[in-house]
């Protein structure tokens, strides 16, 4: 897997070992990103983060104050050692934690935040709690299985994007 485009184009990251996790492909985080735009000197929050692949490149591309929460340790693992590959905790600050439970202690908003659950355990709790963290006029960014449809309060659904399997959904936070 590598990161595609940015500070960091070219460099090659790791994939988690086992099949619990589903790092979002190259073709996938590049319509991600190129449906978001600039988003240089955003804040950033890959909410299960995984492998880490969807807060390099965001961090590649300029977003700033860039947060990665995974609660797997196997997958933890591969994400520290892919932000170890690119850069340091200054820049790319890392969370084994429970999304949810981490947003409690956490007291600001993103411009951006990306969820990317688990396809087999998609928690409505846990995306209602992290759209809440979403700054007003702010994009939520949901990928989900394609027969999954879900709604937020105080959210307009722009676009959603199918992808074989897996389908992109972007909301804005209404002001």
């Amino acid at each position: 897997m590598r990161i595609i485009s940015g500070e960091f184009k070219s460099r090659i990251i790791k994939d988690p070992k086992g099949k619990r996790t589903h790092p979002m492909s190259e073709k996938i985080r590049g319509a991600l990103f190129n449906s978001l735009g600039n988003i240089r000197d955003k804040t950033l929050l890959d909410a299960f983060a995984g492998t880490g692949s969807v807060a390099i490149e965001a961090l590649s591309r300029g977003a700033k104050d860039v947060h990665a929460v995974e609660i797997n340790p196997d997958s933890f693992e591969t994400l520290k050692d892919n932000r170890n590959l690119v850069t340091d905790e200054s820049r790319l600050q890392i969370h084994r934690a429970n999304v949810r439970t981490w947003l409690k202690n956490y007291d600001s908003k993103f411009d951006i935040v990306i969820a990317d659950p688990p396809y087999d355990a998609v928690s409505m709790k846990a995306l209602e709690t992290v759209s809440e963290y979403v700054k007003d006029g702010g994009m939520l960014v949901v990928s989900l299985p394609v027969a999954e449809n879900i709604s937020f309060n105080n959210f307009k659904k722009l676009d959603d994007k199918v992808y074989g399997n897996a389908k992109l959904v972007f909301y804005k936070k209404l002001n």
